[in-house]
């Protein structure tokens, strides 16, 4: 599928490494905007939250259930949700929301 090498390329060239598993990946780090934070938690559930969150687009091959740990730029953070995208049945990429746990 054409969509999903070419955002494949966009994670190669552009994507910042991290860890989670000891492998190393790709991503592209975003702050995940309030829409996307209001359809998974509740406002309760918001500010309870440790901040800062992240949020990280990664390839459709990169499966990081909940509660995982990623290491990225000298900080730990948790994989709160996953939200996978496909066109036609078929998984195109996947996007990470991710609390801070602490520096490394």
């Amino acid at each position: 599928m054409i969509v999903r090498a070419y955002l494949n390329y966009w994670l190669r060239r552009y994507g910042e490494s991290f860890q989670a598993g000891g492998q190393t990946h790709r991503g592209i780090f975003f702050q995940p905007p309030a829409g996307l934070l209001r359809w998974f938690f509740t406002q309760s559930e918001l500010d309870a939250l440790s901040r800062p969150l992240w949020a990280t687009a990664v390839a459709s091959s990169v499966n990081l259930t909940q509660n995982t740990t990623v290491l990225w730029r000298g900080a730990s953070y948790r994989v709160l949700r996953t939200l996978e995208f496909r066109r036609n049945d078929a998984p195109v990429y996947r996007v990470l929301l991710l609390e801070f746990e602490g520096l490394v």
